[in-house]
């Protein structure tokens, strides 16, 4: 935005700038994280694969996860946007590329509202019946979820994001109370060393690579601090230490929980620990007693709330995004005139939450839709984490070469690159049982859908390919596009 003749500044359709710190920047990753979802629900598929070795590909998946969120912080050190990787891609490997990557992530991030808010109503249904005999549908704790998230969304980005630190304190200490007793005690027969190892895997390699994919699942959202960076102050300091800082944070707590969970159970009762819908519920039950397996069971529904409050505005600003930069339609790139906020966009996605969540809940019930949808986010999103890594060895050696390092923008992304070609690879060798089976073709065919529509636009010279190269540079006014960006001067970049 620039001003005008007469001082003043057009803000139509602009995010409202400077309201977020650093707290609440990194309480978007970390609630979007949600690191007691990923205790509570993650823990059981993983052990299901993994084995005993679950908590060592949780520290394995934090490390490649973490040099992902280094990538990303050198990028937006740089370059500030709401388009997080599309954004990145397109400026490194020009528009074609980052129009298949910015489908792909709008595949892998759409899915995640409708994944989490089946989880929400099979979860909280379940526990309203058997904890206090009220029982209400799935779908209507669905639909009130949807209303309610998307109505603080529409209100004001800086109140969702107090609700999510308010919800994310609480979760994670009702939690950690269970978590470091259980150790303290000694769990069901002892310490179990062995747990950091991969020696253990309850299906081989294979069962390593596929929990590898469900610990995607359980960083999901790592980076969405970026997804603010336009209303964020100093985003290029306060950008890169949120996201660097929530995965440590999480990747540590991942890790000590689910060998305290391993613990808990036993090394020979892990299947027991896989067949849990609820292992935290049962495991307050035996080492503290019903009344605070109660108060886990509502951390976890805050915990979902919470989730899915960051969610929503993650995917709100993306779909802006997209929309003010004419790739998707314009209307999702209009703001509130009062509140600054994407209306037009929460309004869209929570719609498409609601169908597309009821069909899934409908067809393998609320809580296997959330593991199964879970699974397809995450395939969606490692190659979009590959492509990310190698822009930015392109991006530091075309627009920054003075001050190229091998070991950040170059060994490091090609480290992080290895872990989730492994991941990939490990997850499809030997190729994976229904409905899992189905699930690889489908984000092949997102990439060539993306593709051939990317041509078409590019053989009709459509200013919707063009747009998508928009990026925002925080420390000017102006708003230049990748062909300016590409050609301006690098101390002006």
């Amino acid at each position: 935005m620039t001003p005008d003749a007469g001082g003043s500044t057009d803000t139509t359709n602009e995010l409202k700038r400077n309201v977020l710190g650093l707290p609440s920047t990194m309480a978007m990753s970390l609630a979007f994280i949600s690191p007691t979802i990923g205790v509570i629900f993650i823990s059981a598929l993983i052990a299901g694969k993994a084995g005993i070795s679950s908590p060592f590909i949780f520290l394995l998946g934090t490390m490649g996860i973490a040099l992902m969120a280094s990538t990303l912080a050198q990028f937006t050190r740089r370059v500030t946007s709401a388009g997080t990787f599309y954004k990145f891609i397109t400026l490194s490997l020009g528009r074609q590329v980052g129009f298949v990557s910015g489908m792909l992530l709008m595949f892998a991030y759409a899915l995640q509202s409708p994944l989490n808010t089946n989880l929400f109503g099979g979860f909280v249904g379940n526990t309203l019946k058997t904890d206090f005999g009220i029982d209400i549908p799935w779908w209507i704790l669905m639909l009130v979820v949807v209303v309610l998230v998307g109505g603080l969304a529409w209100y004001s980005v800086h109140t969702s994001m107090k609700f999510d630190i308010a919800f994310l304190i609480a979760e994670v200490s009702v939690v950690a109370v269970l978590l470091i007793l259980i150790v303290f005690k000694g769990g069901d027969s002892g310490q179990v060393p062995e747990a950091f190892t991969p020696m253990h895997s309850a299906h081989g390699a294979a069962g390593l690579g596929q929990a590898f994919v469900f610990i995607v699942l359980a960083f999901f959202g790592f980076e969405s601090c970026s997804t603010v960076a336009e209303e964020c102050r100093n985003p290029r300091r306060n950008l890169p230490i949120a996201l660097i800082g929530s995965v440590l944070l999480t990747g540590l707590w991942f890790s000590l929980s689910m060998y305290s969970i391993i613990v808990g159970y036993g090394a020979k009762n892990v299947d027991k620990l896989a067949a849990s819908s609820a292992p935290l519920h049962d495991l307050a039950v035996r080492y503290i007693g019903p009344w605070y397996a109660n108060l886990v069971d509502l951390a976890a529904i805050s915990a979902l709330v919470a989730v899915l409050l960051a969610i929503h505005t993650a995917n709100f600003r993306v779909i802006y995004s997209l929309g003010r930069d004419g790739l998707l339609p314009k209307a999702l790139g209009r703001t509130h005139p009062k509140h600054q906020t994407p209306h037009i966009a929460i309004i869209s996605y929570s719609i498409f939450t609601l169908v597309i969540g009821l069909i899934a809940g409908i067809g393998w019930g609320p809580m296997a839709a959330f593991g199964n949808l879970g699974y397809l986010s995450s395939l969606g999103i490692l190659p979009i984490f590959i492509l990310t890594n190698v822009s930015l060895t392109v991006f530091m050696l075309r627009r920054h070469r003075d001050e190229f390092s091998i070991l950040v923008h170059a060994i490091f992304p090609a480290l992080s690159s290895l872990t989730f070609f492994a991941a990939i690879w490990l997850s499809t060798n030997p190729w994976p049982s229904a409905p899992l089976t189905y699930f690889p073709g489908i984000i092949v065919a997102v990439v060539i859908a993306a593709a051939i529509w990317g041509s078409a636009l590019k053989r009709r010279n459509s200013p919707a390919l063009d747009r998508i190269g928009t990026v925002l540079f925080m420390e000017a006014e102006s708003t230049p596009h990748l062909e300016d960006i590409m050609t301006m001067p690098k101390d002006k970049a």
